[in-house]
């Protein structure tokens, strides 16, 4: 039984570089530490470089990784470590091949879904990938009126597509600040997007559920990058494929679309009127950038939701100056060892 101080603890994390490695060592790592999902091989001659960031998250293990042209292979009874689905988001590079009886394609921005219990084999350029590993009974347990189809790939671009994107790179984000004792939710959250985008109809409702909270999750992303544009209800029901009763509904807790915008612009002056204090930015400057013409409207909103007026930020962030950046450490490819115990 885990210990409160267990329970508290930083989710085990790990960094492998073969660049760290001497040369003659760093595919034989590579290969041995993937073992417990396939095996691989150089699919040219040059030089042959990865790297693995990778978290144990208990139940699924979670891992982006980047490497040079390569070949997967599995065979088919060898599934001693196999009993996995495994889901991977390219975000550059992509495979050919197929995955049991199914042929597979997946180029930048799509996400596949392989069957590790299922012969694969595949054929991947220079790629980098963001990856889950589910085991099957986990999803099972979590989801248990899925029915995933081996081989599935979610063309980039489409709004499920989107959605689950936005899903896995928060979740990726988010695991540095997260401990042990948030790895319930967060995988029930996770396997039930998973479960969702691929299954369809047939996720059942806790699914569609993980699935609809990650697509308003896709709609905050997007407005928050987008904060200089026109954000009218209609442009967002274009983007996202819905109507605008189902936008009303998803941004009902949040007090509307417009309040959250207003929300999102504000900070964004917040974040320029502390630069200011080096930039010397004038605040009707920083306050026009994001929306806002009249700047006694501004002030009054900015008030309002700070406490504090533009000129105060900007005399805080002189007396109180920005700190410095650590530097994070190399660790040993430990996520060989968590794939053979997931």
């Amino acid at each position: 039984m885990a210990t409160p101080t267990d329970r508290a603890a930083a989710l085990p994390h790990d960094l492998f570089r073969a660049d760290q490695l001497p040369e003659a060592d760093r595919f034989p790592v590579w290969r041995e530490s993937v073992r417990p999902l396939f095996d691989s091989l150089p699919a040219t001659s040059e030089r042959f470089d990865a790297w693995v960031e990778s978290y144990d998250l208990r139940e699924v293990f979670m891992a982006r990784c980047g490497f040079s042209p390569l070949t997967f292979q599995r065979r088919a009874g060898d599934t001693a470590d196999g009993d996995h689905w495994l889901v991977q988001l390219y975000l550059q590079g992509g495979y050919l091949g197929h995955n049991g009886d199914r042929p597979v394609r997946v180029g930048r921005g799509d996400i596949g879904l392989l069957d590790l219990e299922r012969a694969l084999e595949t054929r991947a350029p220079a790629s980098q990938v963001l990856s889950v590993v589910i085991p099957r009974d986990v999803f099972r347990a979590l989801v248990p009126t899925a029915t995933p189809r081996h081989g599935t790939v979610l063309a980039a671009g489409r709004p499920v597509t989107t959605i689950l994107t936005h899903h896995l790179t928060t979740v990726w984000n988010s695991l540095p600040e997260l401990t042990v004792d948030d790895l319930e939710g967060v995988n029930r959250t996770l396997v039930g997007a998973v479960a969702g985008a691929f299954a369809g109809a047939g996720a059942g409702e806790a699914s569609r559920e993980a699935l609809a909270r990650a697509g308003l999750d896709a709609m905050l992303a997007w407005i928050r990058d987008h904060l200089d544009q026109d954000l009218t209800p209609e442009r967002l029901c274009r983007r996202f494929g819905c109507s605008r009763t189902a936008l009303y509904r998803r941004f009902q807790p949040l007090g509307g679309v417009a309040a959250y915008v207003r929300e999102q612009r504000l900070l964004r002056c917040y974040r320029d009127l502390r630069r200011a204090a080096v930039t010397g930015e004038k605040v009707v400057d920083v306050a026009v950038r994001w929306g806002f013409d009249s700047q006694s409207h501004f002030c009054r909103l900015f008030r309002r939701a700070f406490a504090m007026t533009p000129s105060d930020v900007i005399d805080q962030a002189l007396a109180q100056p920005a700190d410095g950046a650590g530097l994070a450490g190399l660790a040993s490819p430990a996520f060989h060892h968590w794939l053979r115990h997931l």
